[in-house]
């Protein structure tokens, strides 16, 4: 099966949908969709699934099931985002109403244009953004093809985006320089020990920003360097979080959203993965600590 044809099959209710919850699974029978329990379903199966995961435990499982799974799973990950209803019903409403076919062919012209630069791409708009991003000679991606294997799980996130990954380390893909004018933010936390403990400033930076009308972000050393909204530099927020369970690396991906029906419906103040499928820049740490003089 290919990525159009899961789309099609999803739109049209003929692919079955795990789920963990009973508030989800309600929202969906309601409008004739098929699912699943989570507890009741045979990973051994092969077949093409889509997976709306809201629960850490769950979470945790399907991760594990990654190495042995035998069905095809394409997930939502709810949980790392916000695994409210709301959340969830506007990330599925956003995914079907998406043209995959527009931006299957986006993604391909965007990663043939990554493949073409010399040394680095330059980015800029008309509101003052200015990015070198350096590339090595060896680039990591997550997925440039339309099929989807089977046995594979596969994010909803990279159906619509073409990015490059630092995986192997700090620079292994690329290293970014400059500044870069953003429209809003999401946060994903992997633990809810982290989410927990950095829940009340992650809120506060989603919804700052959100309500803003200028922010950007500089970038030194593939590091944020310092986060300015409307005037006010907010740098203190990134310094003050505790990321100590999760990977503290400096900038891990740059991405180029290809869902073009996303830019007239997107809403910042839900933090949904599908949000990610707009030009954005991944960041896992702590920023680069400035000298005091700076």
């Amino acid at each position: 099966m290919d990525i159009i044809d899961f789309h099609q099959a999803l739109i049209t209710k003929n692919i079955p949908i795990l789920v963990d919850k009973n508030p989800v699974n309600t929202y969906l029978r309601e409008q004739g969709y098929p699912t699943t329990f989570f507890d009741d379903y045979d990973f051994t199966s092969k077949q093409t699934i889509f997976a709306i995961i809201s629960d850490y435990h769950y979470h945790d499982r399907l991760i594990e099931l990654s190495q042995t799974s035998e069905s095809t799973v394409v997930h939502l990950l709810a949980v790392r985002y916000d695994p409210s209803l709301k959340a969830i019903a506007y990330s599925f409403e956003q995914l079907l109403s998406g043209n995959l076919e527009q931006a299957l062919g986006l993604r391909a012209k965007a990663y043939d244009k990554i493949a073409e630069a010399e040394e680095a791409l330059y980015l800029s708009d008309l509101r003052g953004s200015k990015l070198k991003c350096y590339l090595s000679e060896s680039l990591e991606v997550i997925n440039t093809t339309d099929e989807l294997n089977s046995g594979w799980f596969y994010s909803i996130a990279e159906f619509c985006e073409s990015s490059l990954i630092n995986i192997k380390g700090n620079k292994s893909s690329f290293s970014v320089e400059g500044t870069f004018f953003f429209d809003g933010i999401i946060y994903a936390c992997a633990n809810p020990v982290v989410r927990d403990g950095n829940r009340e400033a992650l809120t506060y930076l989603l919804n700052r920003i959100a309500s803003s009308e200028e922010k950007y972000v500089e970038f030194e050393d593939n590091a944020i360097n310092r986060l300015v909204i409307d005037g006010r530099d907010e740098t203190s927020i990134l310094l003050n979080m505790n990321y100590e369970l999760e990977r503290n690396l400096t900038l891990t991906e740059i991405g180029f959203g290809c869902n073009t029906a996303l830019v007239k419906n997107v809403d910042w103040q839900v933090n949904s993965l599908i949000n990610h499928q707009q030009s954005r820049i991944n960041y896992h740490g702590k920023p680069k600590k400035r000298n005091p003089e700076t």
